[in-house]
């Protein structure tokens, strides 16, 4: 479903970016501005279930689980097709809402959202200017995830602010806005290590490290060249890090393949979260295997191939 872009394995139907809020409070505060034949209703009592509760993504299924994530239940209605905001969540790295339809049409897709209009996202009436994707729920037609991911481009939101959200469902000309106040939710862990390891001339440094209960990200520093990858017939693009817990649960940053780099610089790799706060996180960088052309060679499940490097590996313990 989620974060071309790691995300984009996932089940995604047009290019979103979802973000969670844990443990804070969304209140369904505000009001659609007037919009032609449409119908507003912020009320608790509003029969929409939980599309995180549903959803095939294990972090906002616990994220639910655990109460974390605001239940706004803020319905739209525009020509008989009524739009429910039934979840929402935001840590800064990420916001994801959860939207139901009712009345609606399904396409071939299996999405009541019209993909050939954006959703927009704004805090304080400002454009986040965060990578967008909208996924489909296996479990039922009918609910969608919306996700905004931080990307690129550099933005200052604050921690609490009023967002925005528009978007359009299929046959319907009018958007469905809402109108909801959001609090980024706290950190779970926040680490500074400050250790180092190297590889010929290839050498990292992890600043921090950060976990909510929805994402997480490492901040590094490097320099030098990266090592050459095994089988690879081109000069690598990047190092990337996995995340490692000491159960053995792994998670890859998103994006960051094809982004060009620097032979030296500072640089932060985003996560999705592990379950529970972590008794120890191993840090392993990778490259792909890529061949003359810079095509990435994949393993014997079809998945992209990685080269790790275990001389550059770093276990940091969680105290």
């Amino acid at each position: 479903m989620y974060r071309i872009s790691f995300n984009t394995m996932k089940k995604m139907i047009a290019v979103t970016a979802v973000t969670a809020t844990l443990g804070m409070a969304v209140a369904g505060g505000g009001f659609a501005a007037p919009v032609s034949a449409a119908a507003v209703t912020d009320n608790k009592d509003v029969k929409a279930g939980s599309v995180f509760a549903i959803s095939d993504n294990t972090t906002l299924k616990a994220v639910f689980q655990k109460g974390l994530a605001s239940a706004p239940n803020q319905a739209v209605t525009n020509d008989g097709v009524t739009l429910t905001l039934t979840d929402l969540i935001y840590d800064g790295n990420e916001l994801v809402a959860g939207i139901r339809q009712e009345g609606g049409s399904v396409d071939k897709n299996g999405s009541f959202l019209d993909n050939s209009k954006n959703v927009d996202v704004s805090a304080n009436g400002k454009k986040m200017f965060y990578d967008t994707s909208v996924s489909t729920v296996p479990e039922d037609n009918n609910a969608a995830l919306i996700q905004l991911t931080k990307g690129i481009i550099k933005q200052q939101i604050p921690d609490e602010f009023k967002m925005t959200l528009k978007a359009y469902a299929n046959g319907v000309k009018e958007p469905f806005i809402f109108n909801v106040q959001v609090n980024k939710i706290k950190s779970l862990l926040s680490l500074k290590p400050g250790t180092s390891k190297k590889n010929g001339k290839f050498s990292y440094t992890v600043t921090s490290f950060q976990m909510t209960p929805l994402t997480m990200s490492l901040q590094v520093s490097f320099k030098g060249e990266v090592p050459a990858a095994a089988k690879s017939k081109a000069k690598p693009v990047r190092m990337l890090y996995d995340l490692v817990d000491e159960k053995g649960n792994v998670f890859s940053p998103w994006s960051k393949v094809f982004e060009k780099v620097k032979t030296s610089g500072t640089e932060e790799q985003n996560y999705s979260s592990f379950s529970t706060v972590p008794k120890s996180i191993t840090v392993k960088p990778f490259t792909y295997s890529t061949d003359a052309n810079g095509k990435i060679f994949q393993d014997s499940q079809g998945k992209w191939a990685k080269t790790y490097y275990k001389d550059l590996e770093m276990k940091i313990a969680v105290k």
